[in-house]
């Protein structure tokens, strides 16, 4: 538990932090900068709605140039089961400031709503902000919208 309020706290301070280090280096976010495929990766969280506790999530996150979010992503609860191949759609939102929202709903019928800090283009970072499930992630672009290959290391 210790752990994760120490996580949770470094994720709210990134997210603080981020407009800071934008206006320092002069740049400016949008969705077209974060456009493209992308994988991500939780850390352990803790939710309340299924028994258990303990969540991760692995899996792929495709974001066009509009701002519209899919993918998949495989999800493991502790004491309740793993839970593959499982669909969402969204909407991101992305501010100047490199802050912005990523909201979705799963095959599953859940939603949720994430904080998101875009460090440059090619990492974010992101939390929940359902005090019901918390959890921070990490998801790195594996393509741009125009690449013609998706496996090109940036």
């Amino acid at each position: 538990m210790k752990t994760l309020m120490t996580v949770t706290l470094l994720g709210l301070g990134l997210v603080l932090a981020t407009p800071a280090w934008a206006h320092a280096e002069g740049r400016r976010c949008s969705i077209q900068s974060i456009a493209g495929a992308w994988v991500f990766g939780t850390d352990v969280g803790q939710q309340k709605i299924l028994p258990g506790g303990d969540i991760t999530a692995i899996g792929t996150m495709n974001i066009d140039r509009e701002g519209n979010v899919s993918g998949k992503f495989d999800v493991t609860v502790a004491e309740f089961g793993f839970f593959p191949n499982i669909t969402y759609t969204g909407s991101v939102t992305v501010n100047p400031d490199c802050t912005g929202t990523l909201t979705f709903v799963t095959s599953l019928g859940t939603s949720r709503t994430d904080s998101i800090a875009v460090l440059g283009r090619t990492e974010l970072w992101f939390m929940s902000q359902d005090p019901s499930n918390l959890w921070t992630g990490r998801a790195r672009r594996i393509s741009g919208p125009d690449d013609k290959s998706d496996d090109k290391d940036d």
